[in-house]
C-alpha cells in the first residue's frame, strides 16, 4: 500500500468524522466538509472514479420524490465520497450506511415497545445520515486499505 494512499484514507476518515459530528450536532452538513472530501479524491486520482458521483444519483431521485425525506447534504456526502471511493466503492458503502440505519431504526422501535413507548411512525422517524453513511464508507475504505474489495 503506497504512502498516499493511507494519507488519502485517514484524511477522508478524519472529515467523514467530522461531517458525522456536525449532522449529529446541528442537523447540515457543510459543504465546505463534502468540498474537502471532494479534493481528497484527488490525493490518489484516477478518472474512472469521477463516476464515484453517479452514486448519489439514488439519492438525489429520493430527494426529489419527497423532499422532506433526504437532505442535500447526505447528497452532496456521497458524491463527494464516490470521488474518493469510485463507484463500485461508493455503492457498496451507501448500501452498507442505508442498512445500517435501517438496523438502527429497528432496534429503536424494539426498544420502544419493550418499553411499553409508542412505536414511531417512519414518516416522523428523522435521523441524521451522515455517521451512517460514514461508517458505510469507512468499512469499504478499511477493506480498500487491506485490498479484499475493488
Amino acid at each position: 500500500m503506497q504512502a498516499d494512499s493511507i494519507a488519502q484514507a485517514v484524511l477522508f476518515l478524519c472529515l467523514l468524522l467530522a461531517a458525522s459530528v456536525w449532522d449529529l450536532r446541528k442537523r447540515i452538513i457543510p459543504d465546505s466538509i463534502c468540498l474537502f472530501i471532494a479534493l481528497t479524491g484527488l490525493m490518489d486520482f484516477s478518472p474512472v472514479r469521477l463516476w464515484g458521483v453517479l452514486a448519489a444519483l439514488p439519492l438525489l431521485i429520493a430527494a426529489l420524490c419527497k423532499p422532506e425525506g433526504i437532505g442535500g447534504g447526505d447528497i452532496k456526502l456521497t458524491a463527494a465520497a464516490g470521488m474518493v471511493l469510485g463507484f463500485g466503492g461508493c455503492t457498496s458503502g451507501l448500501l452498507l450506511g442505508l442498512t445500517a440505519s435501517l438496523f438502527f431504526y429497528l432496534i429503536n422501535q424494539l426498544v420502544r415497545r419493550l418499553r411499553k413507548l409508542e412505536p414511531q411512525k417512519a414518516s416522523q422517524a428523522s435521523l441524521p445520515m451522515a455517521p451512517f453513511l460514514s461508517l458505510g464508507f469507512l468499512a469499504v475504505t478499511i477493506l480498500k486499505i487491506g485490498g479484499n474489495i475493488l
